[in-house]
């Protein structure tokens, strides 16, 4: 198996390239709103450690819809 640790930094450049060009052809089909909701669940599941931790009960949130 190939690890990052296996390829030259021009090599992992190139994969970065790639696999960004095919997540913004995946995403280009979509609506800029769609886009927009995508982008903000990764930024929060990556930001998952670092959020605060207290949060609203879902019962509370379902009330207040």
């Amino acid at each position: 198996m190939t690890t990052v640790h296996d390829v030259t930094p021009d090599q992992l450049r190139g994969l970065e390239a790639a696999g960004e060009a095919a997540l913004n052809a995946a995403l280009g089909r979509l609506p800029a709103h769609e886009r927009e909701a995508y982008w903000a669940s990764v930024r929060r599941a990556y930001n998952a450690p670092y959020n605060d931790a207290v949060k609203k009960p879902r019962a509370a949130q379902a009330r207040a819809v």
